[in-house]
């Protein structure tokens, strides 16, 4: 088994790249950063990918288990039939014969329910049976397992997201037609909480790729003020930045890599105050890790190296640099430019000071100014206040190094939000009057029958378990019209759950079980 570090960088078949930033259990479970999430994986999953940000010297910090552990399957059947946890380790029950389908029991409890009344005990929990072990089926396809185990977390392999894009083809067209659009640079993403806004940002990814765009993502961490202070914002895009060029997969180090050997770069971004004496580094072979820690924003600006400041009147830098990448996807590499998807963009409302809250939007503000090619941002006058702003669009510039929000027309820069109903659009509308909208809105009862009937053959496919086609019409609607099933990730979310239950309990009362779940 591979041996993993804290900055490595690591792919995963469902989840795609990553960075290693924790370690348990002797290194047997590594905990990687996919961009928008954090996950905890088993090591042999994972193999060991180009770049990645490894810190020199830094012993990896194993997290403490506790003193009696079980597996995964006792687990699960101890949260079923209410027993506790053991103080040694179980073994397994022996695999038992169950047959294939899950039995309707309707017709038993109407029986029930006809035998003549009887005094009734005080309601207790649901007991169980003794629970079976069935195995997964040894032919299961692994982009059938690595699904279900996706959906357990309530998302969608990144590899196969277009198979699992259901009920959403007015939205996807919109966003084909955006990536398309040259007069449109950027795009709203709208919905509530678990409606899919990051699973079609994911979507748009793929798009972006597929239509020859290097792609960075990132997701906003409801504990910080990430988005007033845009290095954050950077330092997370870079490490979700991805990029094919002539059939190979490459991250954002080998991105700047393959762009250093191109005999035109000194011609696009040659007099960048960052980039140019960085890629002449990269081309001489000279660049040191420092040098790559520093240009991903790890670092200081120590040693002569120009400074990437982290405050948060500084998001003309960062905008810049992205603007700078961008051209160098499109007139280096020649890519179509860089797409930049920012999810829970709303974040950016949730700080202790209204001041950190003016700072993201002027982030944002400045994305989608360098994103439509504004010329102002190239050649307005630069007020100095209590900071520097610019006359025309009232963008602020860094006080240590005001250089410009884009670094030259056309940037080719494309830039998406996903974000939650009316927290930001006036902001985004006052930028820009036309910016692009897709509104999400809660899946139609056959689209979510339709995603029900994926996730149920999906299921069959892997363990071999169904459910007779009455009684699985009968779950679907126990499932769909729940109140606590509100949003299509917590459906997705219950719809395994429940072919779990059917799986540890062929005989078990499946209908029960849900309205006893769900109220």
């Amino acid at each position: 088994m591979s041996t993993f570090h804290k900055g490595d960088a690591v792919t995963h078949p469902a989840y795609g790249k990553g960075t290693v930033n924790g370690s348990r259990i002797d290194g047997f479970e590594i905990r990687v950063s996919f961009g928008a999430y954090n996950l905890w994986v088993p090591a042999r999953e994972l193999s060991a990918a180009s770049g990645g940000l490894r810190l020199v010297d830094a012993p990896v910090a194993a997290i403490e288990t506790p003193h009696h552990t079980a597996t995964s399957f006792d687990a699960i059947m101890r949260l079923l039939t209410g027993q506790p946890a053991p103080d040694l380790v179980a073994e397994p029950p022996e695999p038992e014969p169950v047959a294939p389908a899950v039995k309707d029991t309707r017709n038993k409890r109407q029986s029930a329910k006809a035998a003549p009344a009887v005094a009734t005990e005080p309601k207790r929990p649901r007991k169980h049976e003794k629970p079976v072990f069935r195995p997964a089926r040894e032919d299961r396809a692994v982009r059938d397992a690595t699904a279900i185990e996706a959906f357990r977390l309530g998302i969608v392999p990144s590899r196969h997201i277009e198979d699992w894009t259901v009920g959403r083809e007015v939205e996807v067209r919109a966003l084909r037609t955006f990536l398309k659009d040259e007069g449109e640079g950027a795009i709203l993403v709208e919905g509530q909480y678990g409606a899919g806004k990051s699973h079609l940002l994911a979507f748009l990814a793929r798009e972006a790729e597929g239509m020859n765009f290097a792609v960075a993502m990132a997701g906003f961490d409801p504990s910080e003020a990430s988005a007033a202070f845009p290095k954050k914002a950077y330092r997370r895009l870079c490490q979700g930045f991805r990029a094919t060029v002539d059939g190979q997969p490459l991250d954002f180090r080998g991105f700047l890599e393959e762009a250093a050997r191109r005999e035109n770069w000194p011609e696009v971004v040659g007099d960048h105050w960052l980039l140019g004496p960085f890629l002449r580094k990269v081309a001489a072979g000279k660049a040191e890790q420092e040098d790559w820690e520093h240009v991903e924003g790890l670092g200081r600006g120590d040693d002569g190296r120009p400074t990437l400041h982290d405050y948060s009147t500084c998001a003309n830098l960062y905008v810049n640099l992205l603007s700078a990448l961008s051209r160098l996807a499109a007139e280096v590499l020649s890519m179509n430019g860089l797409a930049v998807l920012l999810d829970e963009a709303e974040v950016a409302r949730n700080v202790l000071y209204r001041y950190q809250a003016q700072r993201g939007v002027n982030f944002f503000r400045g994305l989608v100014l360098a994103a439509n090619d504004d010329h102002d941002l190239l050649d307005e006058v630069l007020i100095r206040q209590d900071v520097t702003v610019g006359e025309i669009t009232r963008l602020l510039y860094s006080g240590h190094n005001a250089t410009r929000y884009t670094t030259g027309i056309p940037c080719r820069l494309k830039v998406a939000f996903a974000l939650t109903p009316g927290s930001l659009q006036d902001e985004f509308r006052r930028t820009r009057e036309t910016i692009g909208r897709v509104e999400l809105d809660v899946l139609s009862m056959d689209a979510l029958k339709a995603l029900f009937g994926k996730i149920h053959g999906t299921y069959e496919s892997c363990y071999g378990v169904r459910l007779e086609p009455k009684l699985r019409d009968r779950v679907f609607r126990l499932l769909a019209t729940a109140d606590r099933v509100s949003s299509t990730r917590g459906f997705i979310k219950a719809a395994v759950e429940t072919m779990d239950y059917a799986r540890f309990f062929p005989d078990g009362d499946v209908e029960s079980v849900i309205q006893d779940a769900v109220g």
